[in-house]
């Protein structure tokens, strides 16, 4: 039987045991979601480890009426539970499937399990925590501290296929630029 995803990028962080990797395999579920669906972060499906199968998902803050991006996962990515996050920002937080996506995950009601029975579980969500606060320091440090050309040209060096999977007033949010900024960067990029 071919391992599958979840299991193999597990094995980045950590050498799971047989019996963590056995029980996994019994609770993993897939779910699939469409182009532009949402789902609230504090929602009882993202309160545990879920991993994207296929798909790119963006996370985001709706405040007085105005979306601001802070985050996207790709395929491959863990999303670390964060049902609590929403109580620290200003606005409700949000997933959104940019493209039809899969995640893979299990019941909450197994999480304390997960916990009890296997030290390494709790070893890998440290390691997926401190990955996830780190991506978020990085995206605060290059908004503080490049100019928007510079933030522009790290997004386009990186992850392009972004510019094809959402709007221009997503990646101007994301970027911390006005959408006519970042149009105009854009045009010069595509000029070159």
């Amino acid at each position: 039987m071919e391992e599958n995803g979840y299991l193999k990028t597990i094995r980045n962080y950590i050498s799971p045991s047989f019996g963590l990797s056995c029980y996994l395999n019994l609770l993993l579920k897939e779910r699939t979601f469409k182009k532009k669906e949402t789902l609230k972060l504090s929602d009882e499906y993202c309160a545990v480890l879920l991993f994207i199968s296929s798909g790119t998902l963006r996370l985001y803050t709706i405040d007085a009426e105005e979306e601001t991006t802070l985050l996207f996962w790709h395929q491959h990515q863990f999303i670390v539970p964060m049902p609590i996050l929403g109580n620290y920002t200003e606005g409700e937080l949000f997933i959104e499937f940019l493209d039809d996506a899969t995640l893979t995950g299990y019941s909450d009601k197994h999480t304390a399990n997960l916990y009890k029975l296997f030290p390494e579980y709790r070893v890998l969500m440290n390691k997926l925590y401190q990955q996830q606060l780190a991506a978020l320091l990085l995206h605060t440090t290059a908004l503080s501290r490049l100019n928007a050309n510079a933030r522009f040209n790290q997004l386009m060096h990186t992850r392009p296929e972004l510019f094809n999977l959402c709007d221009l007033k997503t990646i101007a949010s994301y970027l911390g630029i006005h959408p006519k900024v970042l149009s105009r960067l854009r045009s010069k990029a595509l000029k070159k």
